[in-house]
């Protein structure tokens, strides 16, 4: 299958169009017209990934995050993202990101974490998914029932009940999680002044980390591209957070 058509197979599931103005999707590294017999999904193209393929044999690597985001005046070796350019073109592996077309996206990542935190009657407004959590809880108690790892929390004074959530850094919908009437918003990447912010509008926060609110996607992204694309080998590629805790208990 070319890799032009699995493109397309990716654009009817999440269309690159909709990704944020600020954003790049799409291919980053390849040749529309190669011949793709196998997929790695992962959520970052970090070199680990990139020998994970070239060691497995694999012609296209679909991640969530971009390897571009600025553009690149030079093709140096020895900086990172050139060095990972360059490990692509030499093994003569493919690379596609879908990243905030994919958060969007039915299906997608948003959609995925309302679905982990267990919220029922969801509503879709652009980057966030809005619903209801059944009986009101304490939000201490709430979060240490998720199914993530590690979770901090900003205690707002507000029992949990309607509940935003945003994947990866959501903090900067904040106003909307308010038009909203969410008491509780869950997102990542949560910095100090933001959480203040929040606590100042009455509305709880919980941060799960950027890495757990997307990894999320990987291997249900996989399972949708083997059955869309039957003939291609997809695999998955499990990360672990760059961020390790050594010290207490965020909880």
């Amino acid at each position: 299958m070319l890799l032009k058509d699995i493109l397309t197979v990716l654009d009817d599931m999440a269309p690159f169009n909709t990704a944020e103005p600020w954003d790049n999707t799409g291919l980053m590294v390849g040749d529309p017209f190669q011949e793709i017999h196998s997929v790695l999904v992962a959520l970052d193209p970090v070199t680990e990934v990139i020998e994970t393929a070239r060691d497995s044999d694999t012609d296209l690597i679909i991640t969530h995050h971009p390897l571009l985001f600025d553009p690149v005046k030079r093709i140096d070796l020895r900086e990172s993202v050139s060095r990972r350019i360059g490990m692509l073109i030499r093994s003569s592996i493919a690379l596609v990101s879908m990243h905030t077309n994919l958060d969007t996206a039915r299906g997608g990542v948003a959609d995925e974490l309302a679905q982990r935190l267990g919220l029922k009657d969801i509503q879709r407004s652009g980057m966030l998914r809005a619903g209801t959590i059944g009986q009101a809880c304490d939000l201490s108690a709430w979060a240490g029932s998720l199914p993530f790892k590690t979770a901090r929390v900003v205690d707002a004074g507000r029992l949990v009940k309607n509940v935003c959530v945003c994947p990866g850094s959501g903090m900067d919908y904040l106003s909307q999680a308010v038009i909203l009437d969410c008491d509780t918003l869950v997102t990542g990447d949560v910095r100090y002044h933001a959480a203040l912010e929040a606590k100042e509008e009455g509305v709880n926060v919980v941060d799960l980390g950027h890495f757990a609110t997307e990894e999320i996607i990987v291997a249900p992204l996989a399972e949708r591209l083997g059955r869309s694309l039957p003939r291609i080998r997809v695999k998955t590629y499990e990360a672990r957070d760059v961020f390790v805790q050594i010290k207490g208990d965020n909880r």
